[in-house]
C-alpha cells in the first residue's frame, strides 16, 4: 500500500487527534504503542494509523500505570 508523505502529520496534530499531551505521545512512541516515522529528523504520523482503537485512552493508560508504580 502506498502512503504519500503529504498525508503525514506532526506531533501537535497527532496529540490533538489522539486527545493526549505531548508527554503521553512520546511515551507511546517509545513503548512501541504509537506508530511514528522519522523523516529528515522530524517525527511524523499517519492519521489512518492513529485512528486505531488501541490508541484510545492513551493518557489514562499512562496515568494508571504511573499511579500503580508510585504506590
Amino acid at each position: 500500500m502506498n502512503h504519500p508523505v503529504d498525508n503525514l502529520i506532526g506531533p501537535a496534530e497527532a496529540c490533538q487527534m489522539l486527545g493526549v499531551n505531548q508527554h503521553s505521545l512520546l511515551r507511546g512512541i517509545n513503548d512501541g504503542i504509537v506508530p511514528a516515522y522519522s523523516i529528515g529528523g522530524a517525527v511524523r504520523f499517519r492519521p489512518s494509523e492513529l485512528r486505531h482503537p488501541a490508541l484510545t485512552g492513551l493518557d489514562e493508560h499512562y496515568r494508571a500505570r504511573d499511579e500503580h508504580f508510585a504506590a
